[in-house]
């Protein structure tokens, strides 16, 4: 087999890591065999929040470990002198002293640090070690992608020889669990399971003058902690809405805006999965993001969610069963029926 280029490998992104269950199911592999994986993203998509979560709910302490702040004695501590044996040995800092509780270092934007502290990071990550003082615990990297951040350094190969590489991607049907568990205001989970293309989008600019605006599940979380914040307070949502904009960028932010001052209720897409006799909207526009978001939240482990996935299928006009196999298949969702659809459905566009 022709081996692939690595560029051509991350563009296909046919093996990114949904972040969420999926990633932590892996770094439960990965933490048995003892191996130390490296999560590539972009910014904000919920890389730390996942392993503090992974971490939370196994017992372990997270101990975030931030490189590029660090210079090489950081890392190493300090020599006192043991006047007994008539040497000196090294005092580790506080970060990497023994604990009782198991631990887990996490070495963020690993790849933005300066090259002497990559160096010293060697023996950390290959043998547990900062010179004679053994470190107790895992440890997990993670950074942003070099095309995503101008301040991204080039890995030394012998140091990226160390880690289990993974490319994450924010994925709407985790984030939305998430975002379930966690508080995340009503507002933006309608508003994501009606539009689950703006979980993540490209960056935009408020104006010519100002820097790039990336939406991000952190913006998101940010939106929903405003929206909190001002019903407490009973402050409109037109007087945050600049904050809004400033979070999610011009465009996504204004329709975001326009999608809270409307007055129809949009239809749980859950409901419509699970509850085949649930009232579908009979506004075609309603129904077009009805039917992207449960494309979107079905989970195709799932045998119960794939059955109810086909029955509502049934409840469509062929024209929006096609646009559900095609959001289907997009994520790697196969249904046989919506693929032979999707399959007849291009053979006739054929020319």
């Amino acid at each position: 087999m022709t081996p692939m280029a690595e560029r051509d490998w991350l563009d296909t992104e046919r093996y990114a890591v949904a972040v969420g269950e999926p990633l932590k199911r892996l770094l439960d592999l990965l933490h048995a065999a003892g191996q130390v994986p490296f999560l590539w993203g972009v910014t904000g998509i919920g890389k730390t929040s996942v392993v503090r979560e992974w971490a939370s709910e196994r017992g372990l302490r997270l101990i975030p470990v931030h490189l590029p702040t660090m210079e090489p004695f950081d890392l190493r501590g300090v020599p006192v002198p043991d006047h007994q044996r008539r040497v000196t040995v090294w005092l580790p800092p506080e970060t990497f002293a023994p604990h009782d509780q198991p631990a887990v270092h996490f070495l963020d934007e690993l790849n933005m640090a300066e090259l002497p502290t990559l160096r010293a990071v060697f023996p950390l990550v290959l043998e547990g070690r900062l010179g004679d003082v053994r470190v107790d615990g895992w440890r997990v990297a993670a950074g942003n992608p070099p095309s995503a951040s101008t301040l991204a350094n080039e890995l030394p190969a012998p140091l990226v020889n160390r880690f289990c590489h993974l490319l994450c991607r924010a994925d709407i049907t985790h984030w939305l669990q998430w975002a379930h568990r966690a508080g995340i205001h009503a507002a933006v989970l309608a508003y994501l399971e009606s539009n689950p293309d703006h979980l993540y989008a490209e960056p935009q600019r408020l104006d010519p003058t100002q820097h790039q605006v990336l939406t991000t599940p952190r913006s998101w979380h940010m939106v929903s902690d405003l929206l909190h914040a001002a019903e407490r307070t009973q402050m409109p949502v037109s007087a945050i809405a600049p904050l809004i904009v400033g979070w999610l960028g011009r465009s996504i932010g204004v329709h975001f805006l326009a999608s809270l001052q409307i007055s129809v209720p949009t239809v749980d897409p859950w409901r419509a999965l699970y509850e085949p006799d649930a009232p579908l909207p009979t506004d075609p526009h309603q129904l077009y993001g009805l039917v992207k978001a449960v494309a979107h939240i079905v989970d195709p482990l799932n045998a119960d969610e794939m059955q109810r996935l086909a029955t509502f299928a049934c409840r469509l006009t062929e024209e929006f069963r096609v646009l559900l196999a095609q959001e289907c298949a997009s994520r790697g969702v196969h249904l046989p029926s919506l693929d032979d659809l999707l399959d007849k459905w291009r053979r006739r566009r054929r020319p």
